[in-house]
């Protein structure tokens, strides 16, 4: 047997045994889904494929399964058992479980709940993101580029801590006049005290010299409860104090105390199709009601492929007491391709 062959066999007979491994979902009209089963309700089952990523299929059209590693399965009766499921024909399954014993379950009726094995160890932070690009490019009577690039990260160790930072870019030339430059870095932790409720500390960093800003500096404090946390729907509501120092370029450099409040809300809609997201923060100075800003971003995206979305978004910034020879309110809308890991 020659070198190449020998090396091909090898390979194949490789990639058909992690093939083999994985988690193996059956549906009542044949198809077969390969990848590694997160959980299932008494509503969805939640597989892991590699390439479409996290896929959900109702209970309902599901008839068979088998995992290649071992999980709890809550059974209607009551029982709870730790081990890796086998399926057999007709419809029926068995669990292998951790101490070596095989226990017929019957069908999936049989089976209320299926999630991970609760470990020991130290829960290990969870991270998270996106990056979204929008752009434009348009020459002739008009030559105008513009570029939006923004990326949010969050690592979060569920129910303990969380750290986010966030950045935005955004450009803009018109006839090799640039028209537009903003710089924004925030950047926040939070501690739980509870399931829900947490502190935090927060900060923000801003420039932007068409709004006459050399250098916004806000640092915040306080309470937030998280209502939901999870892929499907993610609404937190927080409340604190702040200190904002405002370093202008022509106007009189500012500074005062302030209260700030805050809401995100990142919700999937019926059928994945569609992943809406809302994020609002609010300044209010305590020495003059004229100390007011308001910043919120508002969008949509349209999954195209794993991680990858198409993406809709209005901002909104507003500032009831702008420096002299600005407005008070900036619009953007922009529409741009986003990735999230």
């Amino acid at each position: 047997m020659s070198f190449p062959f020998r090396y091909l066999l090898c390979l194949t007979t490789g990639l058909f045994s992690i093939l083999s491994l994985a988690d193996q979902v059956t549906l009542s009209n044949g198809d077969r889904i390969t990848g590694t089963l997160i959980e299932q309700t008494t509503d969805q089952l939640v597989i892991d494929t590699a390439y479409a990523g996290k896929i959900k299929i109702k209970r309902s059209e599901i008839i068979n399964l088998s995992t290649d590693h071992p999980l709890r399965v809550q059974l209607h009766d009551g029982r709870q058992l730790d081990g890796v499921l086998k399926a057999e024909q007709p419809a029926s399954l068995r669990i292998e479980t951790l101490d070596g014993q095989r226990i017929p379950l019957g069908g999936l009726d049989t089976i209320a709940v299926i999630g991970a094995i609760p470990s020991d160890k130290p829960a290990e932070y969870e991270w998270r993101g996106n990056i979204v690009l929008s752009g434009e490019a348009r020459s002739g009577n008009t030559d105008t580029d513009k570029l939006n690039l923004s990326t949010r990260v969050v690592a979060e160790k569920k129910k303990d801590n969380r750290f986010t930072v966030s950045a935005i870019l955004a450009r803009e030339h018109v006839d090799d006049r640039l028209t537009k430059e903003q710089y924004r870095l925030d950047g926040k932790y939070d501690h739980f005290f509870h399931d829900r409720w947490y502190g935090f500390l927060a900060t923000s960093f801003e420039q932007d010299p068409f709004r006459d800003i050399d250098l916004r500096s806000v640092f915040s404090a306080g309470s937030g409860y998280q209502f939901f946390d999870s892929d499907e729907l993610r609404l937190s509501l927080e409340a604190g104090f702040s200190y904002t120092d405002t370093r202008f370029i022509v106007d009189q450099d500012d500074d005062y105390a302030g209260f700030n409040w805050g809401l995100n809300w990142e919700q999937s809609l019926p059928g994945d199709k569609l992943k809406f997201f809302h994020r609002h923060r609010g300044n209010q100075g305590l020495d003059s009601t004229d100390n007011l800003i308001i910043k919120a971003q508002t969008g949509v995206k349209f999954p195209i492929a794993a991680g990858l979305s198409a993406s809709a978004e209005y901002d909104l910034d507003w500032d009831r007491s702008p420096p002299d020879n600005t407005r008070s309110t900036d619009h953007t809308y922009l529409l741009g391709v986003a990735y999230d890991w």
